[in-house]
Protein backbone atom coordinates (compact mmCIF):
# COMPACT_ATOMS: atom_id res chain seq x y z
CA UNK A 1 0.00 0.00 0.00
CA UNK A 2 1.40 3.40 -1.00
CA UNK A 3 2.93 5.60 1.70
CA UNK A 4 1.07 8.58 0.17
CA UNK A 5 -2.34 6.99 0.54
CA UNK A 6 -5.09 9.13 2.09
CA UNK A 7 -7.36 7.95 4.87
CA UNK A 8 -10.95 8.87 5.66
CA UNK A 9 -12.03 9.90 9.14
CA UNK A 10 -13.47 6.38 9.58
CA UNK A 11 -10.22 4.51 8.90
CA UNK A 12 -9.56 3.44 12.49
CA UNK A 13 -13.23 2.39 12.87
CA UNK A 14 -12.93 0.15 9.82
CA UNK A 15 -9.88 -1.58 11.26
CA UNK A 16 -11.59 -2.03 14.64
CA UNK A 17 -14.50 -3.65 12.80
CA UNK A 18 -12.15 -6.06 11.02
CA UNK A 19 -12.15 -4.38 7.64
CA UNK A 20 -9.59 -5.58 5.10
CA UNK A 21 -8.07 -2.36 3.87
CA UNK A 22 -6.87 -1.74 0.31
CA UNK A 23 -5.55 1.11 -1.80
CA UNK A 24 -8.50 2.35 -3.86
CA UNK A 25 -7.43 5.18 -6.15
CA UNK A 26 -5.08 6.59 -3.54
CA UNK A 27 -7.47 6.08 -0.60
CA UNK A 28 -7.25 3.51 2.19
CA UNK A 29 -10.68 1.89 2.20
CA UNK A 30 -12.21 -1.44 3.29
CA UNK A 31 -12.83 -3.96 0.55
CA UNK A 32 -14.79 -6.23 2.91
CA UNK A 33 -15.61 -6.99 6.56
CA UNK A 34 -17.56 -10.27 6.93
CA UNK A 35 -17.10 -11.05 3.24
CA UNK A 36 -18.38 -9.68 -0.06
CA UNK A 37 -21.13 -12.30 -0.44
CA UNK A 38 -22.52 -11.75 3.07
CA UNK A 39 -22.40 -7.95 2.76
CA UNK A 40 -24.05 -8.00 -0.66
CA UNK A 41 -26.94 -10.18 0.50
CA UNK A 42 -27.37 -8.18 3.72
CA UNK A 43 -27.77 -5.02 1.65
CA UNK A 44 -30.45 -6.72 -0.44
CA UNK A 45 -32.32 -7.97 2.65
CA UNK A 46 -31.65 -5.50 5.51
CA UNK A 47 -29.20 -2.56 5.56
CA UNK A 48 -25.49 -1.82 5.31
CA UNK A 49 -23.41 1.32 5.71
CA UNK A 50 -20.59 2.31 3.34
CA UNK A 51 -17.84 4.88 3.86
CA UNK A 52 -17.86 7.06 0.71
CA UNK A 53 -15.88 9.95 2.18
CA UNK A 54 -13.35 9.68 -0.64
CA UNK A 55 -15.91 11.24 -2.98
CA UNK A 56 -15.78 14.98 -3.55
CA UNK A 57 -18.38 17.49 -2.37
CA UNK A 58 -18.34 20.83 -4.21
CA UNK A 59 -20.55 23.69 -2.99
CA UNK A 60 -21.36 26.20 -5.73
CA UNK A 61 -23.39 29.24 -4.75
CA UNK A 62 -24.36 32.71 -5.88
CA UNK A 63 -27.01 34.52 -7.89
CA UNK A 64 -25.66 33.13 -11.17
CA UNK A 65 -24.87 29.63 -9.91
CA UNK A 66 -27.81 27.96 -11.68
CA UNK A 67 -27.11 29.54 -15.08
CA UNK A 68 -23.38 28.85 -14.75
CA UNK A 69 -23.87 25.20 -13.83
CA UNK A 70 -26.25 24.74 -16.76
CA UNK A 71 -23.35 25.68 -19.02
CA UNK A 72 -20.91 23.31 -17.29
CA UNK A 73 -23.03 20.20 -16.68
CA UNK A 74 -25.40 18.08 -18.72
CA UNK A 75 -27.90 18.60 -15.88
CA UNK A 76 -30.08 21.71 -16.37
CA UNK A 77 -29.53 23.39 -13.02
CA UNK A 78 -32.08 26.11 -13.77
CA UNK A 79 -34.97 23.63 -13.94
CA UNK A 80 -33.81 21.77 -10.82
CA UNK A 81 -36.09 22.61 -7.91
CA UNK A 82 -34.78 23.16 -4.38
CA UNK A 83 -34.59 19.71 -2.81
CA UNK A 84 -34.09 17.84 -6.09
CA UNK A 85 -31.06 15.83 -7.27
CA UNK A 86 -30.11 14.99 -10.85
CA UNK A 87 -27.52 12.62 -12.33
CA UNK A 88 -25.37 13.76 -15.24
CA UNK A 89 -21.90 14.51 -16.58
CA UNK A 90 -19.06 16.97 -16.90
CA UNK A 91 -17.93 16.77 -20.52
CA UNK A 92 -15.02 17.88 -22.66
CA UNK A 93 -15.76 19.84 -25.83
CA UNK A 94 -15.60 16.55 -27.77
CA UNK A 95 -18.15 15.05 -25.30
CA UNK A 96 -15.59 12.81 -23.62
CA UNK A 97 -16.69 12.18 -20.04
CA UNK A 98 -14.62 14.10 -17.47
CA UNK A 99 -16.77 12.69 -14.68
CA UNK A 100 -20.27 11.50 -13.84
CA UNK A 101 -21.84 13.50 -11.02
CA UNK A 102 -24.94 14.10 -8.95
CA UNK A 103 -26.10 17.71 -8.77
CA UNK A 104 -28.22 18.68 -5.76
CA UNK A 105 -30.06 21.98 -5.33
CA UNK A 106 -29.88 22.76 -1.61
CA UNK A 107 -31.20 26.37 -1.78
CA UNK A 108 -32.32 28.92 -4.37
CA UNK A 109 -28.74 30.03 -4.99
CA UNK A 110 -26.84 26.98 -3.71
CA UNK A 111 -25.90 23.65 -5.27
CA UNK A 112 -23.92 20.63 -4.11
CA UNK A 113 -22.04 18.70 -6.80
CA UNK A 114 -20.92 15.20 -5.73
CA UNK A 115 -17.99 13.93 -7.81
CA UNK A 116 -15.80 10.83 -7.96
CA UNK A 117 -12.67 10.49 -5.88
CA UNK A 118 -10.19 9.72 -8.65
CA UNK A 119 -11.28 12.75 -10.67
CA UNK A 120 -11.84 15.17 -7.80
CA UNK A 121 -8.75 17.35 -8.29
CA UNK A 122 -9.26 17.51 -12.05
CA UNK A 123 -12.96 18.24 -11.59
CA UNK A 124 -12.23 21.10 -9.21
CA UNK A 125 -9.76 22.69 -11.61
CA UNK A 126 -12.19 22.29 -14.52
CA UNK A 127 -15.20 23.75 -12.68
CA UNK A 128 -13.26 26.69 -11.22
CA UNK A 129 -11.75 27.41 -14.62
CA UNK A 130 -15.18 27.58 -16.26
CA UNK A 131 -17.17 29.40 -13.54
CA UNK A 132 -17.99 32.99 -14.42
CA UNK A 133 -19.70 35.93 -12.73
CA UNK A 134 -20.20 36.05 -8.99
CA UNK A 135 -20.48 32.29 -8.39
CA UNK A 136 -18.59 30.96 -5.38
CA UNK A 137 -16.85 27.58 -5.24
CA UNK A 138 -15.96 25.66 -2.06
CA UNK A 139 -14.52 22.14 -1.93
CA UNK A 140 -16.17 20.87 1.24
CA UNK A 141 -14.22 17.63 1.13
CA UNK A 142 -10.97 19.59 1.44
CA UNK A 143 -12.44 21.26 4.53
CA UNK A 144 -13.02 17.93 6.27
CA UNK A 145 -16.53 16.99 5.20
CA UNK A 146 -17.20 13.26 4.97
CA UNK A 147 -19.95 11.03 3.60
CA UNK A 148 -21.55 7.72 4.56
CA UNK A 149 -24.24 5.80 2.67
CA UNK A 150 -26.91 3.73 4.38
CA UNK A 151 -28.30 1.28 1.82
CA UNK A 152 -30.89 -1.48 2.00
CA UNK A 153 -34.66 -2.05 2.20
CA UNK A 154 -34.63 -1.50 5.98
CA UNK A 155 -32.66 1.77 5.84
CA UNK A 156 -35.84 3.82 6.40
CA UNK A 157 -36.58 1.93 9.63
CA UNK A 158 -32.97 2.32 10.77
CA UNK A 159 -32.75 6.05 10.13
CA UNK A 160 -36.19 7.37 11.01
CA UNK A 161 -35.58 7.18 14.77
CA UNK A 162 -32.33 9.15 14.49
CA UNK A 163 -33.37 12.01 12.21
CA UNK A 164 -35.42 15.17 12.89
CA UNK A 165 -37.35 15.15 9.58
CA UNK A 166 -40.08 12.86 8.29
CA UNK A 167 -38.26 10.59 5.82
CA UNK A 168 -41.55 10.04 3.97
CA UNK A 169 -41.16 13.60 2.66
CA UNK A 170 -37.84 12.66 1.00
CA UNK A 171 -38.64 10.92 -2.32
CA UNK A 172 -36.16 9.23 -4.64
CA UNK A 173 -33.47 11.63 -5.92
CA UNK A 174 -34.11 14.38 -3.39
CA UNK A 175 -32.05 16.19 -0.75
CA UNK A 176 -32.77 18.09 2.48
CA UNK A 177 -30.99 19.58 5.49
CA UNK A 178 -31.45 17.42 8.57
CA UNK A 179 -30.15 16.75 12.05
CA UNK A 180 -29.18 13.15 12.66
CA UNK A 181 -28.14 12.25 16.22
CA UNK A 182 -28.07 16.04 16.79
CA UNK A 183 -25.50 16.46 13.99
CA UNK A 184 -26.29 18.96 11.21
CA UNK A 185 -26.17 17.05 7.92
CA UNK A 186 -27.08 17.17 4.26
CA UNK A 187 -29.30 14.12 3.69
CA UNK A 188 -30.04 12.80 0.20
CA UNK A 189 -31.80 9.75 -1.20
CA UNK A 190 -30.15 8.57 -4.43
CA UNK A 191 -28.04 5.41 -4.13
CA UNK A 192 -26.11 3.04 -6.37
CA UNK A 193 -27.11 -0.39 -5.02
CA UNK A 194 -30.65 -0.52 -6.38
CA UNK A 195 -32.01 -0.54 -2.83
CA UNK A 196 -33.69 2.13 -0.75
CA UNK A 197 -30.95 4.23 0.78
CA UNK A 198 -29.65 7.52 2.05
CA UNK A 199 -26.42 9.51 1.75
CA UNK A 200 -25.37 11.50 4.81
CA UNK A 201 -22.86 14.34 4.45
CA UNK A 202 -21.43 16.35 7.33
CA UNK A 203 -18.22 17.52 8.93
CA UNK A 204 -16.11 14.38 9.39
CA UNK A 205 -15.63 14.28 13.15
CA UNK A 206 -19.34 14.92 13.71
CA UNK A 207 -20.26 12.21 11.23
CA UNK A 208 -18.34 9.67 13.31
CA UNK A 209 -21.13 9.94 15.88
CA UNK A 210 -23.76 9.18 13.25
CA UNK A 211 -21.74 6.26 11.85
CA UNK A 212 -21.42 4.67 15.32
CA UNK A 213 -25.12 5.11 16.13
CA UNK A 214 -26.24 3.60 12.84
CA UNK A 215 -24.03 0.56 13.43
CA UNK A 216 -25.64 0.04 16.85
CA UNK A 217 -28.82 -1.02 15.04
CA UNK A 218 -29.01 -4.85 14.97
CA UNK A 219 -30.03 -4.92 11.29
CA UNK A 220 -27.06 -2.87 10.02
CA UNK A 221 -23.63 -4.18 9.03
CA UNK A 222 -20.61 -2.34 7.61
CA UNK A 223 -19.87 -3.10 3.97
CA UNK A 224 -16.87 -2.54 1.73
CA UNK A 225 -15.90 -1.88 -1.85
CA UNK A 226 -16.41 -5.47 -2.96
CA UNK A 227 -20.14 -5.53 -2.20
CA UNK A 228 -20.52 -2.01 -3.53
CA UNK A 229 -19.16 -3.19 -6.87
CA UNK A 230 -21.26 -6.35 -7.19
CA UNK A 231 -24.41 -4.47 -6.13
CA UNK A 232 -23.96 -1.72 -8.73
CA UNK A 233 -23.07 -4.29 -11.39
CA UNK A 234 -26.33 -6.18 -10.83
CA UNK A 235 -28.08 -2.88 -11.54
CA UNK A 236 -25.97 -2.17 -14.62
CA UNK A 237 -24.69 1.12 -13.18
CA UNK A 238 -21.47 2.33 -14.85
CA UNK A 239 -18.33 3.14 -12.86
CA UNK A 240 -15.93 5.89 -13.76
CA UNK A 241 -12.60 4.48 -14.89
CA UNK A 242 -14.32 1.32 -16.13
CA UNK A 243 -17.37 2.11 -18.26
CA UNK A 244 -16.91 5.89 -18.22
CA UNK A 245 -13.82 7.85 -19.23
CA UNK A 246 -12.62 10.80 -21.27
CA UNK A 247 -12.26 8.42 -24.23
CA UNK A 248 -16.00 7.62 -24.19
CA UNK A 249 -19.06 9.83 -24.56
CA UNK A 250 -22.47 9.34 -22.90
CA UNK A 251 -24.05 8.09 -26.14
CA UNK A 252 -21.50 5.25 -26.40
CA UNK A 253 -22.13 4.57 -22.69
CA UNK A 254 -25.87 4.11 -23.41
CA UNK A 255 -26.78 6.94 -21.04
CA UNK A 256 -29.16 8.86 -23.32
CA UNK A 257 -31.88 8.72 -20.66
CA UNK A 258 -29.87 11.22 -18.59
CA UNK A 259 -29.26 13.67 -21.45
CA UNK A 260 -32.49 15.64 -21.41
CA UNK A 261 -31.19 19.21 -21.21
CA UNK A 262 -31.62 21.19 -24.44
CA UNK A 263 -29.50 24.08 -23.18
CA UNK A 264 -26.05 24.43 -24.78
CA UNK A 265 -23.34 23.23 -22.42
CA UNK A 266 -19.73 22.20 -22.82
CA UNK A 267 -19.73 19.23 -25.21
CA UNK A 268 -23.32 19.85 -26.39
CA UNK A 269 -22.59 19.95 -30.12
CA UNK A 270 -20.35 16.87 -30.11
CA UNK A 271 -22.94 15.05 -28.02
CA UNK A 272 -25.67 15.81 -30.54
CA UNK A 273 -23.46 14.63 -33.40
CA UNK A 274 -22.94 11.31 -31.62
CA UNK A 275 -26.65 11.10 -30.90
CA UNK A 276 -27.69 11.63 -34.52
CA UNK A 277 -24.83 9.81 -36.27
CA UNK A 278 -24.60 6.87 -33.89
CA UNK A 279 -21.43 5.32 -32.47
CA UNK A 280 -19.30 2.36 -33.52
CA UNK A 281 -19.58 0.78 -30.06
CA UNK A 282 -22.22 0.76 -27.34
CA UNK A 283 -22.05 -0.23 -23.69
CA UNK A 284 -24.07 -3.34 -22.83
CA UNK A 285 -24.77 -5.40 -19.76
CA UNK A 286 -24.51 -9.15 -20.12
CA UNK A 287 -25.36 -12.20 -18.08
CA UNK A 288 -23.63 -15.57 -18.18
CA UNK A 289 -24.83 -19.05 -17.21
CA UNK A 290 -21.86 -19.72 -14.94
CA UNK A 291 -20.24 -18.40 -11.77
CA UNK A 292 -16.94 -17.97 -13.61
CA UNK A 293 -16.06 -14.28 -13.36
CA UNK A 294 -15.25 -12.25 -16.48
CA UNK A 295 -12.54 -9.66 -15.88
CA UNK A 296 -12.00 -6.19 -17.29
CA UNK A 297 -10.05 -6.29 -20.58
CA UNK A 298 -11.38 -9.75 -21.55
CA UNK A 299 -12.26 -9.89 -25.24
CA UNK A 300 -15.91 -10.12 -26.28
CA UNK A 301 -16.55 -12.14 -29.45
CA UNK A 302 -19.34 -12.88 -31.89
CA UNK A 303 -19.12 -15.51 -34.66
CA UNK A 304 -15.42 -15.94 -33.91
CA UNK A 305 -14.66 -12.22 -34.33
CA UNK A 306 -13.54 -9.87 -31.54
CA UNK A 307 -16.31 -7.26 -31.26
CA UNK A 308 -15.60 -5.59 -27.94
CA UNK A 309 -14.08 -5.65 -24.48
CA UNK A 310 -15.27 -6.27 -20.93
CA UNK A 311 -15.13 -3.23 -18.64
CA UNK A 312 -16.54 -4.80 -15.43
CA UNK A 313 -17.36 -8.31 -14.30
CA UNK A 314 -18.25 -10.09 -11.08
CA UNK A 315 -20.17 -12.95 -9.52
CA UNK A 316 -23.60 -11.50 -8.72
CA UNK A 317 -25.04 -13.16 -5.59
CA UNK A 318 -28.64 -12.05 -6.20
CA UNK A 319 -28.56 -13.63 -9.67
CA UNK A 320 -26.41 -16.66 -8.69
CA UNK A 321 -24.37 -16.25 -11.91
CA UNK A 322 -21.65 -13.94 -13.10
CA UNK A 323 -22.45 -10.82 -15.10
CA UNK A 324 -20.64 -7.86 -16.52
CA UNK A 325 -20.60 -4.84 -18.77
CA UNK A 326 -18.57 -4.00 -21.80
CA UNK A 327 -18.43 -2.14 -25.09
CA UNK A 328 -19.46 -4.08 -28.18
CA UNK A 329 -20.16 -3.28 -31.81
CA UNK A 330 -23.36 -1.25 -31.79
CA UNK A 331 -25.31 -3.65 -34.01
CA UNK A 332 -24.86 -6.31 -31.30
CA UNK A 333 -26.24 -4.21 -28.44
CA UNK A 334 -29.76 -5.64 -28.59
CA UNK A 335 -31.39 -7.57 -25.75
CA UNK A 336 -30.79 -11.32 -26.08
CA UNK A 337 -27.81 -11.12 -28.46
CA UNK A 338 -25.47 -14.08 -27.77
CA UNK A 339 -21.80 -13.27 -27.12
CA UNK A 340 -18.68 -15.12 -26.07
CA UNK A 341 -16.36 -13.72 -23.39
CA UNK A 342 -12.79 -15.00 -23.63
CA UNK A 343 -11.12 -15.36 -20.25
CA UNK A 344 -7.64 -16.75 -19.62
CA UNK A 345 -9.07 -20.17 -18.77
CA UNK A 346 -12.25 -20.54 -20.79
CA UNK A 347 -14.75 -19.08 -23.19
CA UNK A 348 -17.95 -18.04 -21.44
CA UNK A 349 -21.32 -17.86 -23.18
CA UNK A 350 -23.18 -14.64 -22.42
CA UNK A 351 -26.38 -12.86 -23.42
CA UNK A 352 -26.89 -9.11 -23.72
CA UNK A 353 -29.41 -8.05 -21.08
CA UNK A 354 -31.46 -4.91 -20.50
CA UNK A 355 -30.52 -2.99 -17.37
CA UNK A 356 -31.08 -3.49 -14.51
CA UNK A 357 -30.20 -7.16 -14.45
CA UNK A 358 -31.54 -7.44 -10.90
CA UNK A 359 -35.22 -6.52 -10.87
CA UNK A 360 -36.01 -6.68 -7.16
CA UNK A 361 -34.52 -3.37 -6.00
CA UNK A 362 -36.38 -1.12 -3.55
CA UNK A 363 -34.72 2.21 -4.43
CA UNK A 364 -37.91 3.78 -5.85
CA UNK A 365 -40.17 2.57 -3.05
CA UNK A 366 -42.78 5.06 -1.92
CA UNK A 367 -42.75 5.34 1.86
Amino acid sequence: MSTNIRETVFSSRHQQLGGRMVDFGGWKLPVQFDGVLAEHLHCRSAAVVFDTSHMGQFLISGREAASQLSLLCTQDAETLRVGQCRYGFLLREDAGIIDDTILMRTADDEFLLVVNAATQDRDQHWVEEHLRGNSSFVNRSALGWAKIDLQGPESFDVLRGLVDIDLRTLPYFSVAPARICEVSCVLSRTGYTGELGYEIMAEGNDLLTVFDRILEHPRVKPAGLGARDSLRLEMGYPLYGHELSEERNPVEAAMLFFLKSQKPHVGFEALNQARWNGTAQTLVAFRTDTRRRPSPSCEICSDGEVVGVVTSGAFCPSLDVSAGMGFVRSDLARQGTPLIVRTERAEIAALVQDRPLYQGGTCRRKL
